[in-house]
């Protein structure tokens, strides 16, 4: 630390660490509705009558399936601690 304090009281890296907090925290979030769009799609596939409409949503599921994958890369690169549980039950 360099005794520099902001407005708040934190030092810089005090400062750093709650703003990759709040990104983390938002991005959970994001990973979470990505899941819960792939749920609602599944449950949607199950009800449709066309099959057009079912390909459509599957194919929309993959792009979510995405969208967690990178989202999870990217959690993990912002959170250390994170990363090491995902390696240990890789």
């Amino acid at each position: 630390m360099n005794g520099s304090f902001n407005e708040r009281g934190l030092s810089p890296e005090e400062e750093e660490r709650m703003l990759i907090e709040d990104d983390l925290d938002m991005l959970r979030e994001d990973l979470v509705g990505e899941l819960q769009a792939i749920n609602q799609y599944q449950e949607h596939i199950e009800s449709l009558g066309s099959e057009e409409a079912a390909a459509t949503l599957e194919h929309i599921i993959e792009e979510e399936k995405e969208h967690v994958a990178e989202l999870v890369k990217l959690i993990q690169r912002l959170d250390p601690v994170q990363a090491d549980k995902f390696r240990e039950v890789s």
